[in-house]
This record gives C-alpha cells, sequence and structure tokens, in this order.
C-alpha cells in the first residue's frame, strides 16, 4: 500500500454521502474526532466536478466535544480506503496520481475551547489527456489520523474520498432518416447469443410528439436474429396508442414503456438491463420503469442490427457512448459510469464511443472488431458537453 501523508483540512463544499448501515460506527462520541463532512458515515464521498481549470475544495475535523488542549491530525492518502469504497459501490475508480492535487497547508489544529479546526483547500488540477483517453474514473481517497495521540479518530468518520466527476465535452454524429448507423459484429457464427445483457447510450433528439400516436416509432436501435433465430430489441419513441415522448423497448414477445414522457434538445442517458428473466429501463441512473420477461435468449444477427430507420424518424438524434455488454449490469454500476468507462471493462462486448469528429466510420474502443458505419453522409457537432448540465 502507498500512502502520501498529508496534514488535515477544513470547512468545505456540501458532502455527498454514500454510506451503508453496515459501515456505522454507534459507539459513543465521547472525546473523538472525525473528519466533519462524514457526518461519522462510513463510506463516504464528496463528488467534484473537473473541467478545464483547477478546482478548489476543502474539508475539516470535528470533534465530538470542545477541547481543553490543542491537538492535531493529519490526512494520509490511503488506497485501502478507495479500494472498500469501490467494493461497497460496484464502482471502480482509480486513484488520483501525486501532481493531479495539492494542499494549502500541512496541518490541522482544533483550538483549546473549540471542536472545529480551520479548512484546508484541495486543489484538484484538470485531468491529462492520457487519464481522459483511459476511460478510467479518479478518487482521491483520504484517511485521518491523530499526530500527537490526544484524541482518538471515530473510525466511521475516518476516512472520506473525493469522487471527480469529468466533463465530458466530445464531438457527436447526428442520426437520423437519411443517415442510419449499421452494426457489424464480430462472430464466427449468424448470430450473437444474449443470455443477459445491457444496451446504453447517451441521447438527445431534437423532435418529440407530445400526443397519442404523435411521430411514433421513431427508431433508435433495432437488432433482430438471423437464421431462423428468435431475437429482437428495438427501442422507439413512440407508439400508436401512447405519447411520441414515451420510450419504448420491445423483446421476448413483449415490451415496456417508459414512466417518464422525455424531452426534445435535453440529454439522457439510457440503459436497459436484461437479467434473461426482468428488464430494467434505468435513465440517468435512476430507475424508470421494470418488468418479468420469459427468460429467453436473444439472438441478434451479426449483419441485422442498426440504429434509425428511415420511413418514422423526423428528427436529428445526437448519439454517444454506446455500449452493448453481455452482462446484466447493476444500477450501481450504470448510474457511476454514465459518461466514461474503461474500455477493457469485462462483458463490454461492443463499446462506440461515436468521438471521432468526421468520417462516416464509427471504431469499437473495446478492439473486440465490432464494426459501425454510417448509410449516408454524416453531420458532426463538435465540443459538445452529453451530460446536459
Amino acid at each position: 500500500m502507498k500512502r502520501n501523508t498529508f496534514l488535515l483540512f477544513g470547512l468545505g463544499l456540501a458532502t455527498l454521502l454514500m454510506g451503508g448501515c453496515e459501515d456505522a460506527d454507534y459507539s459513543t462520541l465521547s472525546d473523538q474526532a472525525f473528519i466533519a463532512q462524514t457526518s461519522t458515515n462510513g463510506n463516504s464521498s464528496e463528488k467534484i466536478t473537473i473541467g478545464t481549470d483547477p478546482v478548489t475544495t476543502s474539508v475539516n475535523v470535528r470533534l465530538s466535544d470542545p477541547t481543553s488542549e490543542a491537538c492535531s491530525f493529519r490526512l494520509e492518502v490511503d488506497t485501502t480506503v478507495l479500494a472498500d469504497y469501490n467494493r461497497h459501490n460496484s464502482t471502480s475508480y482509480v486513484a488520483l496520481p501525486e501532481g493531479q492535487y495539492s494542499l494549502d497547508n500541512s496541518q490541522a489544529t482544533v483550538e483549546a475551547g473549540e471542536s472545529l479546526s480551520s479548512p484546508i483547500d484541495i486543489t484538484l488540477n484538470p485531468l491529462t489527456e492520457q487519464m481522459k483517453n483511459s476511460g478510467a474514473k479518479f478518487a482521491l481517497p483520504l484517511r485521518l489520523v491523530s499526530t500527537d495521540g490526544k484524541k482518538g479518530v471515530l473510525n466511521s468518520g475516518s476516512s472520506i474520498v473525493v469522487l471527480l466527476d469529468q466533463v465530458i465535452y466530445t464531438p457527436v454524429p447526428i442520426l437520423n432518416s437519411r443517415n442510419n448507423f449499421k452494426f457489424l459484429w464480430n462472430t464466427s457464427g449468424d448470430n450473437i447469443e444474449l443470455n443477459a445483457w445491457t444496451l446504453e447510450m447517451d441521447l438527445n433528439i431534437s423532435l418529440l410528439g407530445t400526443e397519442v400516436g404523435q411521430l411514433n416509432n421513431q427508431a433508435i436501435f433495432g437488432g433482430w436474429a438471423n437464421s431462423g433465430k428468435d431475437g429482437e430489441i428495438y427501442i422507439r419513441f413512440g407508439d400508436a396508442p401512447i405519447k411520441g415522448n414515451i420510450l419504448q423497448i420491445k423483446t421476448q414477445g413483449t415490451q415496456m414503456n417508459s414512466k417518464m414522457e422525455f424531452k426534445a434538445n435535453t440529454w439522457y442517458h439510457i440503459a436497459y438491463v436484461c437479467t434473461g428473466s426482468s428488464l430494467s429501463l434505468y435513465v440517468n441512473g435512476q430507475l424508470d420503469n421494470s418488468m418479468t420477461l420469459p427468460g429467453k435468449t436473444v439472438f441478434l444477427g451479426k449483419d441485422n442490427c442498426q440504429m434509425g430507420n428511415q420511413d418514422y424518424l423526423r428528427a436529428n438524434v445526437m448519439v454517444s457512448e454506446f455500449r452493448l455488454w453481455t452482462t446484466a449490469r447493476s444500477q450501481g454500476e450504470v448510474a457511476n459510469n454514465m459518461y466514461v468507462i474503461s474500455p477493457q471493462s469485462k462483458n463490454l462486448f461492443a463499446y462506440f464511443k461515436f468521438n471521432e469528429g468526421y468520417g462516416n466510420d464509427f471504431a469499437d474502443a473495446t478492439g473486440h472488431g465490432n464494426t459501425c458505419t454510417a448509410q449516408g453522409t454524416t453531420q458532426w457537432v463538435q465540443n459538445v458537453r452529453i451530460d446536459g448540465k
């Protein structure tokens, strides 16, 4: 384990606390110290959005009672804290490298008669291009220790993970009726076989119907089996008996509609997760709807899948981060990886970032040899922030 020692810090931004009851410390707080932003919850984190400029946040040490004498503390960068966090939250954050962060001083002291230290600022530097291209998500894991032994440190409030939420600016292609995207899966047979699967993407559609049957059947993805096999995954906005702004999927001989009514010209992350016997839709990482399924294997033809359709797609659709998995992803895995993921992730069958910025051919980032080709002339929109913020 590699540790870099820092001295503790002060008041800061609001903290996103993500904890389970198994991490709570219910012992008496008398005469103990903890990181104030944890509120004594274990498995705590603070999410910081990082773009093109350095970002500063701050934290502080709190005592359960005012101290009769000054006492000192420090923070250590501790990768075991991050390993525990990843295990509890189904995440895969990587420790932020040295040189990507700094602290404004070297000591945190709670003075006599006080219960709160003065703040220490943490400056987080923009990610390098190499870090961005890696697909990794970065975090700074910190643990509190006493330097003079005058106060104990409460176990459940002794650590916090500063999560870097990368702002994604990227070129995106436009999908429409004149320019569908055709997939070719790299498989030895006529079909790929899916017993469990996850299909996700970020999208922004320019035009949606708001009445029943209005602008129906605007296809986002369609895949069907070859050679007499049974298989379909068909995702579209609108159908004859539903509004055009409702997202619908057809698979295993049944269909499910979103509860959400989507808005035009708005970015969404959508993920369909199929265990084989159940199907769930997540929108921006939150469960929207779910249903049971017959439990059939879904076959998709190696050359029979595409995005868009020619007859009904009236809108322009910006798309990014298309991924097909051969496993059912958890809600945590979906929510924590909406805008970036490692191309080497286990069970990731195909990953089209759609970020080339030019041309009509799109690369599979996994290296598995799948291809996607525009069937028309692609219009690109440059420097788009796909998280919609």
